[in-house]
């Protein structure tokens, strides 16, 4: 079995790449052959003979030419340009966010071995202003460059899996948490900002009120929707295929709160609150959601917020 990883030297990337080397095995399928490709791929301690590196843009034919050598049975699509270069640069986020992406695409096509392709959407592709509760028939109304991107590659997905090219599976991504300290350029990135300066004892300014409201996801939890979402049947997905994922409504002072039960009160005393409208407006109201089809899919959340603070600040897989 093959497996092809792309943007595989981000943040899920590379804990996604670890957990598949460390288990060996795609549900009861043992994996012969690991393929990850970004610009930058990251070291790892244990690199069996089955892991295959391509280091380079995925923009390029040469990439993509070696990335797909050899057949591949699932496809793992986290590739992207973050929603703040999205914005600050059109042409790289249609190049990385469109362009490489339909080139990925059609190789698969042509390669005709039908993979199943699991491709990371967002929450993004809900605009602003949002309603106050989100569900399945949602409007979708992007606001944003690289959510519009997002929901764009969600329809082609559909279409090359309606034409029977690819069995594609898009789930839209809440905030997953606690990123490293500065790892990308995206807005949202304040909520793992704020735990890791305050697991550090660190003071952090947060650009959003306590008031604000947030959609979030353990790593440890993302990664394990990522697997699940590889190994449900085709047949239950919906024709759009696409789901938002479960994921918790949860304040910035609730998780202010979480973080003082874990490491004491001191964190109370840290955390300097200075809201920026526009990050607020976009950002920190995420309403009630309800995830019907993804429940029925088998997905799930980290269940509490105490959960959600100890999965996120866990240890990342080993490799």
């Amino acid at each position: 079995m093959h497996i092809v990883i792309t943007g595989a030297g981000s943040y899920i990337g590379e804990a996604l790449t670890r957990t598949l080397i460390s288990r060996a095995r795609l549900g009861d399928q043992p994996i012969t052959r690991l393929t990850r490709t970004d610009l930058q791929l990251p070291a790892l301690s244990h690199q069996p003979d089955w892991l295959h590196d391509v280091v380079g843009d995925l923009c390029s034919a040469h990439v993509q030419k070696h990335v797909l050598s050899e057949p591949a049975d699932y496809v793992f699509h986290l590739a992207s340009v973050t929603s703040k270069k999205a914005a600050e640069n059109l042409s790289l986020g249609l190049d990385v966010n469109l362009r490489a992406s339909i080139d990925l695409l059609e190789a698969l096509r042509r390669s005709g071995s039908k993979p199943t392709v699991v491709f990371t959407s967002s929450i993004g592709v809900f605009g602003t202003p949002l309603p106050d509760h989100i569900h399945d028939q949602t409007p979708i109304q992007p606001t944003l460059s690289y959510g519009t991107h997002k929901r764009m590659l969600e329809l082609l997905i559909a279409d090359y899996s309606r034409l029977g090219h690819i069995d594609g599976r898009s789930i839209r991504l809440s905030g997953v948490i606690a990123r490293p300290l500065q790892a990308i350029g995206a807005f949202s990135t304040f909520s793992s900002d704020m735990l890791r300066h305050l697991a550090a004892g660190l003071p952090y300014t947060c650009p959003v009120s306590a008031e604000s409201s947030h959609w979030l996801i353990s790593l440890p939890c993302c990664l394990e929707q990522l697997l699940h979402a590889a190994l449900t049947k085709p047949s239950a997905w919906p024709t759009s295929r696409a789901v938002t994922l479960p994921t918790q409504r949860v304040l910035a002072g609730e998780l202010v709160q979480a973080m003082a039960k874990r490491y004491g009160n001191h964190c109370l005393n840290l955390i300097s609150w200075q809201p920026q409208p526009h990050i607020e407006a976009q950002f920190g109201r995420w309403p009630t959601l309800e995830t019907q089809l993804a429940n029925e899919l088998g997905f799930t959340h980290d269940q509490t917020i105490e959960n959600l603070v100890t999965l996120a600040l866990a240890p990342p897989p080993s490799a």
